[in-house]
C-alpha cells in the first residue's frame, strides 16, 4: 500500500511537470525567459528535459550577471545555465548533459521509472519538438517575407533584364551585415543570374557552385542553382571536383532532378579519373531520362579503359554503347542535336572496338565497317569514321572499297585535312598490286603534302616554344615565320583546341564587359569580378598553349615516323622494280617479249589510271555525299602469277 501511494505521488508530480511545460510553451510561444527556466526547475523537471526544451524552442539568452545570480539562487543546475549561454560560431558543441541519477530508496536501491512516467516524459518531449518545429517554420516564413521585401527592387531589375543594376543591388545586399542563410542564398542566386544574363559565365559559375555547397534543405534555390551550374559548365569548362555535392541528400527532389544530378556528378568523377565513383553515380541514371544515353556512353568509355587489363570488359563496353544508341534512336529524341552526337560517338566507339578485336577475329572487320557507316555525313565525327573505315576495308581484303574511300578523301571537301597515312596505305596497295609506278607517285604526293613540312615545323617550335599563344592565336610572328596551313588546320580540327580556345575567348569577353560597366558596378565589385576573370584567363591561356605545343609535337613525331616508313616503302619499291627488271631481261633473252614495247604500254596504262581514277577530281562544289561510301577503285593486279 505504501509503494502504491508513493508511485501515485510520483505520477502526479510528473503530470504536473508536463502541465507546466505545456503551459509555458503556450503562454510564451517559445520566447523563453530566465523566469520560465526557473519555473521548469521548480516544477522538478530533470535538467535533461529542461535542456532539450531550450534546444527545441530555439531560445537565445543574453544572460547578465544579475540573471546568473538569480538562476543560481533558485538552484538551477550548472549544466542548464551552461546551455543558456551563447555558443561561439564554429566552436565544438557542448556534449549532451548526463541525466541526473534518480533518488535512491531508503534501502539504497535506485527507484525505477514506471512505464506511465516514461510515456508522460516522451509525450512532453514530442510536444516540445512539435511546437519548436512549428515556431521555426513560422520564423522561416517571416524571414523569407522580410527577405522578399528587401530584395524586391533587385528582383524587379533582374526581371526587367537590367542585369548591371540588378548585379549591383544583389551585391549591396550581400555586403550588408544583417543577413540570414536563406537571404544570402537568395541574393547570391540573383547575383549569379545577373552575371549569367551579362554573359559572365565564369563568374556566374563560381557563385552557383558556392550556393550548392549549402545543404538543399537550407537552401531555397538549390535546384535552380544546380541546373544553371550545369549549363555554365557546358559554356566554360569546369575542371573541379564534385566536392560538397556528394554530401547532399537529394531524395526529396523530383526523379528528373535526381537523374540530372547523378549524371553530372558521374561525369565530373570520370573527368577526374575516378572511374569507380563515376560508375556509382552514372549507373543510377534511369532509362527514361535523356541523360541515360549520355551516362551509358561514359560508362562504355570506363569499360574500354578497364579492358586494358581484362578484355572481357569490352563486351560490357559494347553493351553500354548499344544502350546509348537505342535510346538516341527513339522517335522523340532523334532530332535532339546533342543526343544525336552521343549516338555518333557511340557508333564510332563500337566500330573501334570491333576493329580492335578483329586482329584476333578477322570477321569483325565487317562489323567495324557497318558501325563506321552508321556515322552520317553531317556528323563532326564523319571524317574520322570514313578514314578509319578505309583501313578496315583494306585489312578485310576489300582493296577496291578501301582505295575508293582514299580517293574520296582527296576530294575538295577534305583537301586540307591532316591524313598522312592515306598516301602511305595507297602506296602499299599499289605495291601489293605490283604497280610500282603508282606507288612511287603516291610517295611523291605524301612528300609534297606532309614530309616537306618537317623543317618549317621544327623551326616554328624552336622559335615560339615560349610564346606559342601569341604566335599561333594572335599571329605575332618573328621574321614572318608562320605554320604551314595544313598543320595549322590540323590543330584547329582538334576538339581539345576548340574547347580551350572558346574558354579563353569567353574569359576575355568577360573582362571587357566588366570594364565597360565599371562606373555602374563600382570599383569594389568591379575589382572582385576582374580578379576572378583575369585568373581564369591566365589559366586558360596556359592550358591552351600547352595543348597547341603538345599537338604540334605529336605532329612532329608522326612525320618522323612517316619518314621512316617511306624509306622502307622506297626500298620495297626498288626491290620490286629490280625483280621486274630481272624477269623482263630473262624473258627478253628467251624471245618472249619486246622489253621496250611492254615498258611503253605499261606506262600508258599507268597514266590512264592515274588520270581517270586519281589525280583529276571529277566533282566540283557540292557532290554526291550519299554515295561516298560506295566508291570503288578498279585497279587490277599486275603481279606475275607463280607457276
Amino acid at each position: 500500500m505504501y509503494k502504491y501511494v508513493k508511485n501515485q505521488r510520483k505520477l502526479k508530480a510528473l503530470a504536473v511537470s508536463l502541465l507546466v511545460v505545456l503551459t509555458l510553451t503556450a503562454s510564451v510561444a517559445w520566447g523563453l525567459t530566465v523566469d520560465n527556466v526557473i519555473g521548469m526547475h521548480q516544477a522538478k523537471l530533470p535538467p535533461s528535459v529542461i535542456i532539450q526544451t531550450l534546444k527545441s524552442s530555439g531560445a537565445e539568452f543574453n544572460l547578465s550577471l544579475a540573471d546568473m545570480k538569480k538562476l543560481k539562487s533558485a538552484g538551477v543546475p550548472q549544466q542548464v545555465i551552461d546551455a543558456m549561454l551563447p555558443t561561439k560560431a564554429g566552436s565544438t558543441p557542448e556534449p549532451e548533459p548526463e541525466p541526473e541519477p534518480e533518488a535512491e530508496t531508503s534501502d539504497g536501491v535506485q527507484a525505477d521509472q514506471s512505464e506511465e512516467e516514461k510515456k508522460i516524459a516522451e509525450a512532453a518531449k514530442k510536444a516540445a519538438e512539435k511546437a519548436a518545429r512549428k515556431k521555426r517554420e513560422e520564423l522561416k516564413k517571416a524571414r523569407m517575407q522580410e527577405i522578399a521585401k528587401r530584395l524586391a527592387n533587385a528582383e524587379q531589375l533582374l526581371e526587367d533584364k537590367d542585369f548591371v543594376n540588378s548585379l549591383k543591388a544583389f551585391d549591396d545586399f550581400l555586403q550588408s551585415k544583417d543577413q540570414t542563410p536563406e537571404g544570402r542564398a537568395q541574393a547570391q542566386f540573383g547575383l549569379a543570374e545577373s552575371l549569367f544574363g551579362l554573359g559572365l559565365y565564369a563568374n556566374a559559375m563560381v557563385n552557383y557552385e558556392e550556393i550548392l555547397e549549402t545543404a538543399p534543405e537550407e537552401n531555397p534555390v538549390f535546384e535552380r542553382s544546380f541546373y544553371r551550374f550545369r549549363q555554365c559548365s557546358q559554356m566554360v569548362s569546369y575542371e573541379g571536383l564534385p566536392g560538397a555535392l556528394t554530401d547532399h541528400y537529394i531524395g526529396n527532389f523530383t526523379k528528373e532532378f535526381q537523374n540530372s544530378y547523378n549524371y553530372f556528378l558521374g561525369k565530373l568523377f570520370f573527368s577526374a579519373a575516378d572511374p569507380e565513383r563515376a560508375s556509382l553515380y552514372l549507373e543510377r541514371v534511369e532509362d527514361n531520362n535523356p541523360d541515360y544515353a549520355r551516362a551509358q556512353y561514359v560508362l562504355g568509355l570506363i569499360k574500354v579503359n578497364q579492358a586494358e587489363d581484362d578484355k572481357r570488359f569490352l563486351i560490357e563496353a559494347t553493351e553500354s554503347f548499344v544502350r546509348a544508341v537505342k535510346f538516341v534512336e527513339r522517335k522523340k529524341y532523334r532530332s535532339v542535336e546533342d543526343l544525336r552526337r552521343v549516338g555518333h560517338l557511340a557508333y564510332l566507339s563500337m566500330a573501334r572496338l570491333a576493329y580492335t578485336l578483329a586482329t584476333d577475329f578477322p570477321s569483325l572487320y565487317g562489323a567495324a565497317i557497318y558501325y563506321y557507316r552508321k556515322v552520317p555525313a553531317d556528323s563532326t565525327n564523319y571524317i574520322e569514321a570514313l578514314y578509319e573505315s578505309a583501313w578496315a576495308y583494306f585489312l578485310k581484303g576489300n582493296i577496291r572499297r578501301g582505295m575508293g574511300v582514299f580517293h574520296t578523301l582527296e576530294g575538295p571537301d577534305w583537301k586540307n585535312h591532316y591524313l598522312p597515312d592515306t598516301h602511305l596505305l595507297e602506296a602499299q596497295v599499289f605495291l601489293n598490286l605490283c604497280r610500282t609506278g603508282l606507288a612511287q607517285q603516291a610517295i611523291k604526293r605524301l612528300e609534297a603534302k606532309y614530309l616537306d613540312l618537317k623543317p618549317t615545323l621544327k623551326l616554328y617550335l624552336e622559335t615560339y616554344e615560349e610564346t606559342i599563344f601569341e604566335a599561333f592565336v594572335k599571329k605575332k610572328l618573328k621574321r614572318g615565320l608562320d605554320l604551314p596551313r595544313r598543320l595549322h588546320l590540323s590543330v584547329l580540327a582538334d576538339s581539345r583546341f576548340n574547347e580551350s580556345y572558346m574558354n579563353v575567348a569567353r574569359y576575355s569577353n568577360e573582362i571587357k564587359q566588366i570594364k565597360i560597366n565599371q562606373e555602374t558596378l563600382g570599383d569594389a565589385l568591379t575589382n572582385r569580378l576582374l580578379e576572378r576573370a583575369n585568373d581564369l584567363l591566365e589559366q586558360g591561356k596556359e592550358l591552351l598553349s600547352q595543348m597547341i605545343l603538345q599537338t604540334l609535337r605529336d605532329r612532329e613525331e608522326e612525320l618522323d615516323s612517316l619518314d621512316d616508313k617511306v624509306e622502307r616503302m622506297r626500298f620495297e619499291i626498288e626491290s620490286q622494280n629490280a625483280r621486274k627488271l630481272e624477269e623482263q631481261i630473262e624473258k627478253s633473252y628467251e624471245g618472249e617479249i619486246d622489253v621496250a614495247k611492254n615498258a611503253a604500254s605499261s606506262q600508258s596504262t599507268a597514266n590512264l589510271l592515274v588520270g581517270d581514277k586519281y589525280l583529276t577530281w571529277p566533282f566540283e562544289g557540292e557532290f554526291w555525299k550519299d554515295e561516298i561510301n560506295s566508291y570503288r577503285s578498279y585497279l587490277t593486279s599486275q603481279c606475275r602469277e607463280e607457276k
